[in-house]
């Protein structure tokens, strides 16, 4: 973008934020508790009318890292237009902490662009499933494709390690338990969806939550490989090898597919898999490190027919997924929360090997 464009494009943001300002009650604009930090105005307390200035003091090249490093709230080296997003945030009552607010964003896993997903101001849990804390933002949702319902577990993690796995019993290889059961052993679990049956599918690799159970390489399917750094990828049959993934920090690996998207995140037409036909389905999706997406298929009943492998990655690209990939489905097919299952589970769903769940951290 040119120095001009970018110019236009931030002062056409002005009317709004200073209608905002006259908008809101002296009150919220000067809360007690405010810093100093961005009160531009000297009021001493971050405003509307603040996050006006900064981006026109940004626009003009007035303000930068150089001249207010204190406006870098968002950590990132350079104050931008996304520090001013952070000045109406505050000003709207979704920051009490500068500090706290700072070390989330810049150390998380989710670009900076996305910090209004989260909470900083305490928990918010619905038991249905919706969760917001600093670390996890979960939004439930509900639609129709064809001839079938969809249900969706909308995932934003700002620590690699509030995505986990978990085995039935407890342990590798362990006995299958329904996946109600699996979520319950999981500490601070939000929502939860079945696994690859792993224990069917043991060709490898099996990695879960870091740690390497099975360390060959199946030639046989397509394998999916979620890296430490948040980054999900997808691997065609006969081209992952053993080098590839010793080489990856591999926190945790499916062995199922077929993989949905192609390369470029559009809708495939040929699938490695032998259950192409409608069926309920599970699957795992992926946008950017730490935004993913837990889908569940309703099939195999008059309200809901169930998706086709194509129908499935079609409904994958619709989303704007980069990357999915299909897991254990049928009977195994189960979404739930805490208080609820979110989908409706073909005959109530069977005992499975493995979940995936999200999870909060334990708070400090």
């Amino acid at each position: 973008m040119t120095g001009m464009k970018k110019r236009i494009r931030l002062l056409f943001l002005f009317p709004v934020l200073l209608l905002i300002a006259a908008l809101t009650p002296a009150s919220t604009l000067a809360m007690k508790t405010a810093p100093f930090l961005g009160a531009l105005n000297g009021d001493q307390a971050s405003s509307a009318a603040d996050a006006a200035q900064m981006l026109r003091g940004i626009a003009f090249a007035k303000l930068s890292e150089d001249t207010n490093p204190d406006l870098d709230f968002t950590r990132n080296g350079q104050v931008d237009g996304m520090d001013a997003r952070a000045v109406l945030f505050y000003a709207c009552g979704g920051i009490t902490d500068w500090v706290s607010f700072g070390e989330r964003v810049s150390s998380g896993l989710c670009d900076e662009r996305l910090f209004d997903r989260f909470s900083y101001t305490g928990t918010l849990d619905d038991g249905m499933g919706n969760y917001k804390s600093e670390n996890v933002s979960v939004k439930i949702l509900s639609g129709r494709m064809g001839n079938s319902n969809y249900h969706i577990a909308d995932l934003y993690v700002q620590d690699i390690s509030c995505f986990v796995t978990a085995f039935g019993s407890g342990e590798f290889r362990g006995r299958v338990r329904s996946v109600r059961d699996i979520f319950d052993t999981v500490e601070g679990g939000i929502v939860a969806m079945n696994g690859d049956f792993y224990s069917i599918h043991l060709f490898g690799p099996v990695v879960r939550n870091g740690v390497t159970y099975v360390d060959r390489v199946t030639k046989d399917y397509d394998i999916a490989v979620l890296q430490s750094d948040g980054v999900l990828m997808t691997y065609d049959f006969r081209t992952l090898t053993k080098e590839q993934l010793s080489a990856m920090n591999a926190y945790q690996t499916w062995v199922f597919g077929p993989a949905l998207l192609d390369e470029n995140g559009q809708a495939k037409t040929e699938f490695h898999s032998r259950v192409q036909p409608a069926n309920p389905r599970t699957a795992l999706g992926y946008y950017e490190p730490g935004h993913y997406a837990f889908i569940a298929v309703d099939g195999r009943s008059g309200e809901s027919e169930g998706m086709t492998m194509a129908q499935l990655s079609q409904l994958c690209q619709d989303l704007g997924l980069a990357r999915a990939y299909n897991l254990d489905g049928g009977q195994s097919s189960v979404l739930l929360a805490k208080d609820v299952v979110l989908n409706v589970p073909f005959q109530n769903g069977r005992s499975v090997s493995d979940i995936l769940a999200i999870r909060d951290l334990p708070q400090e």
